[in-house]
């Protein structure tokens, strides 16, 4: 992805007034729509709603529903939107604020559809309600046939956060991914992840097998997805659209990205996006909860938004023998170069400071007082990322990450345990070595 020379956008948002229409009548929706399914408001595409009562500095006496969008062209500072939020008993009309999910810096060409923030602010008078749903118009005081039902905050009894919820993009495999996506899983739980969240277009009925399993017996969330109307959604045509069309693949991994992220922001600590071929492994403890409370002693004068964990490359090489399901911990070399900090690292995102995140970081923030990306020293964390061969964007150095090789001894301490746990599952499902 290239740099391109517009300006960026701020990433923290002043404090605005809450612009509520008092004398609206409408009617209420007769379509409640569910989450996670695209429903056409205002022109554009609505994907999910999230009940928000963060401490943020945009609405900073308020509750808001937070509202995520694709549009056809950049939306931010060019329309406005206008929420119309329902509860059991009354409603309430008010303007919505809209956050553009992508840099100009990155990439400034407005050609592609984009993700977008709608920010919707609660007025006091409704905002004890236990249920909402929401719509979007382009006029003040219009009625709309269809509304989104919001995710609301859970019980007060469940308040106590866990410590790390994890987020896969939307696969699209049309080969069976089962053997290594089963040890990547086992992986994360044995580094201490509470929730796996795995968004899929399309995936083989052995590799649904696996995932099956983990639903059932492990805290594992699968969520089918599809692309906005517009776009090709029959499996084998959409894949090639999502392979011929990098800019636009890149824009739409991150509604999935950001919707993982506000479905755990009342209920975990942190949220860590990982592709299945990437895994952070903590290198002076044994997960990533005392991992993160240890940098978080470090860093105590510090609000944090994300911290980062730096990439080193593990390509199949002569050196590798691997069997079917143990493929990560039998990779013994790793390139003997660590990448710069900003390329290729993954972070573990603060639910209670960021607003919205990136592949790679968390973008927006809620408040001023928040702390850019901080990174682990590699001493504290490691992430491997195994790739089949070089990246594009690395193609100048390829032939030294591929060649320049040292032992990589990260995983050992962790390698008996895993095999353990993956035989175990191999077993239970009855797949054959």
């Amino acid at each position: 992805m290239q740099m391109g020379r517009a300006p960026a956008r701020p990433i923290v948002e002043k404090e605005s007034k809450v612009e509520e229409n008092y004398w609206c009548f409408l009617k209420k929706p007769n379509n409640i729509e569910r989450p996670r399914n695209w429903v056409r408001m205002a022109g554009i595409e609505v994907y999910s709603a999230y009940f928000d009562d963060r401490d943020n500095s945009l609405f900073p006496r308020n509750a808001a529903i937070q509202i995520l969008v694709m549009s056809n062209h950049s939306i931010e500072s060019k329309v406005s939107i206008y929420c119309n939020i329902f509860t059991e008993n009354s409603y309430s009309t008010v303007k919505g604020y809209i956050r553009e999910i992508w840099q100009t810096g990155w990439d400034p060409r407005d050609s592609f559809q984009v993700p977008s923030l709608i920010t919707c602010p609660i007025s006091k008078r409704i905002s004890g309600s236990e249920k909402m749903s929401v719509s979007l118009t382009r006029k003040k005081c219009k009625d709309n046939e269809s509304a989104m039902k919001v995710i609301m905050k859970p019980n007060e009894s469940e308040s106590k956060k866990k410590e790390v919820a994890v987020c896969v993009k939307g696969l699209d495999y049309q080969e069976d991914i089962s053997n290594r996506l089963l040890e990547w899983i086992e992986m994360q739980y044995l580094f201490g992840a509470d929730t796996v969240s795995i968004y899929h277009f399309y995936l083989s009925n052995e590799t649904h097998k696996v995932l099956e399993y983990y639903k059932k017996d492990r805290n594992l969330n699968v969520i089918p997805l599809s692309l906005p109307p517009g776009n090709p959604n029959e499996p084998l045509e959409r894949s090639t659209f999502l392979k011929g069309n990098r800019p636009q693949k890149r824009r739409h991994e991150l509604l999935p990205y950001n919707d993982c992220f506000y479905s755990h922001i009342h209920t975990h600590r942190y949220v860590l996006i990982l592709d299945t071929d990437e895994v952070i492994v903590p290198v002076e403890f044994d997960n990533y909860g005392d991992l993160l409370q240890d940098f978080e002693s470090k860093t105590a004068g510090l609000r944090l938004s994300s911290i980062s964990t730096r990439n080193v490359f593990k390509f199949p090489s002569n050196f590798t023998l691997f069997s079917h399901y143990h493929y990560m911990i039998s990779n013994k070399k790793r390139s003997r170069k660590t990448s710069p900090k900003g390329e290729y690292g993954k972070s573990f995102s603060s639910t209670s400071t960021v607003a919205t995140v990136f592949n790679h970081f968390a973008l927006h923030k809620l408040s001023p007082a928040v702390a850019k990306s901080q990174y682990f020293l590699a001493s504290e964390a490691v992430k491997l990322h195994y790739k089949s061969e070089c990246p594009w964007e690395s193609k100048k150095e390829c032939h030294q990450l591929q060649y320049d090789l040292i032992d990589d001894t990260s995983l050992d301490r962790f390698e008996r345990h895993l095999r353990n746990r993956v035989d175990k599952v191999v077993k239970e499902l009855g797949i054959k070595k």
